[in-house]
């Protein structure tokens, strides 16, 4: 039965070469690659330590080889979109919070105005009324919910960059 001379040919060595390092003759390595004879002791010692450390090797130069230009340009994209998305909500909690301070404004206006009620005009009070009804319908609570949601997704993003950076600087 003849043995798989594999480990050689990973090793990238000729025949002679191997016996060379194993220090045995080249014959001797034959034979015990066609399986009719064992290699001394000391021989597979030195042929076991040449393949673990191969096995080593190869396992280093192929996490490097993992990294790749493609990986990287993925990750960049990522980082793009993130950047967008982060500024979709900034945008986004602004516009809220602008809203929601009008409404808060107005509110308080209206209150006020209406409690001065000598110096208002009988058409300006239901038009301030109709106002007060619509901003009592807008409710704030909503909005700090809203602006609550916006900000988690905001921190998440901001995670999820921090993360991506890592990952691109650990890959140069």
């Amino acid at each position: 039965m003849k043995r798989n001379n594999n480990f050689r040919t990973t090793l990238g060595l000729k025949q002679q070469e191997l016996a060379q390092l194993l220090q045995v003759s080249r014959s001797q390595l034959s034979l015990y690659e066609l399986g009719r004879r064992s290699l001394p002791l000391a021989a597979m010692e030195k042929l076991a330590t040449i393949l673990t450390y191969s096995q080593k090797k190869t396992v280093k130069t192929d996490a490097k080889k993992s990294i790749s230009v493609e990986e990287q340009n993925f990750i960049k994209k990522l980082l793009n979109r993130n950047c967008h998305k982060q500024l979709l909500v900034e945008r986004k909690i602004k516009a809220l919070q602008k809203k929601k301070n009008a409404i808060v404004t107005s509110k308080k206006l209206i209150s006020n105005l209406l409690k001065d009620k000598i110096n208002i005009k009988k058409s300006e009070v239901d038009v301030l009324k109709s106002i007060e009804v619509k901003s009592k319908n807008q409710d704030i609570q909503n909005y700090d919910t809203l602006l609550l949601q916006l900000e988690i997704k905001k921190k998440v993003l901001v995670f999820e960059e921090k993360l991506l950076q890592k990952k691109l600087q650990s890959k140069n």
